[in-house]
């Protein structure tokens, strides 16, 4: 039995490590500016950890060790505006919960659909 020698993080591996900074970096630089500037610490808050939940379970389920990639980033940034155009004027408060429910069912689908081995991509208009 071999054991890996311990880094900087224990056993996991710096690719790793790597591809978690690398989503973390681009979700609080890329991402979070895609949010109105009245937007509360609570929302920014939320919507990194939740961007990042799907992200890993991306690379956890999908086995994606790329990260995110630049289509991958404008989608998301897009997901994070059309949250925020249809929570309205108070985001922070009343507005809030349909922030997170729209986000969330989102980036549900994007793991869901739009990265699956095969398919073309987001979905076309509904019939």
């Amino acid at each position: 039995m071999s054991y890996q020698s311990a880094g900087r993080f224990g056993r996991i591996p710096p690719d790793t490590v790597s591809l978690l900074q690398r989503s973390a970096l681009m979700v609080q630089e890329k991402v979070l500016p895609a949010l109105p500037r009245s937007a509360s610490e609570q929302v920014r808050a939320y919507v990194t950890e939740t961007v990042l939940e799907f992200v890993l379970r991306d690379w956890r389920e999908n086995e994606n060790t790329e990260g995110l990639l630049f289509q991958d980033i404008e989608d998301i940034k897009s997901f994070v505006a059309l949250a925020a155009s249809l929570a309205g004027s108070d985001l922070n408060i009343s507005g809030l919960p349909i922030f997170q429910a729209t986000l969330r069912a989102l980036l549900e689908d994007w793991l869901a659909n739009w990265n699956s081995p095969g398919d073309p991509g987001p979905p076309g208009p509904i019939d």
